[in-house]
């Protein structure tokens, strides 16, 4: 009897974006930090915890609707974000969506692993 070999994926597992945490982010050289701003950040950076894959979408047209659509595009229910306005944080709220507020001064990696503890907009 032919047995056929089984396949071992190498393919990276997708994003499991109940885990993950999004963050508004401006960017520079290649570091992101946390935006003080929520429209006019560079992009929404999406880190998975476990695997500490990054993925980021930018903010092109930097306005509160737009980046609204951004973070709920994204699929994440889970954003840190260094500000946001009473009306986007509802809007998002309403959609399932996690809103903390963190500080700037921390590093990405910190705000990511202290989501939980980090204050509700």
């Amino acid at each position: 009897m032919f047995h056929e070999p089984r396949m071992v994926s190498t393919a990276s597992p997708a994003f499991d974006l109940k885990r993950c945490v999004a963050l508004l982010v401006s960017r520079s050289q290649r570091k992101a930090v946390l935006s003080p701003f929520f429209a006019k950040s560079d992009g929404l950076l999406v880190v998975d915890p476990a695997s500490r894959k990054r993925r980021f979408r930018s903010n092109a047209a930097r306005t509160n609707e737009s980046t609204c659509d951004l973070i709920l595009a994204s699929g994440s229910i889970r954003l840190i974000c260094g500000y946001v306005g009473a009306s986007e944080r509802d809007k998002l709220c309403a959609a399932g969506v996690d809103v903390r507020i963190g500080s700037c001064a921390r590093t990405i990696s910190e705000l990511v692993t202290s989501f939980e503890t980090l204050p509700p907009a």
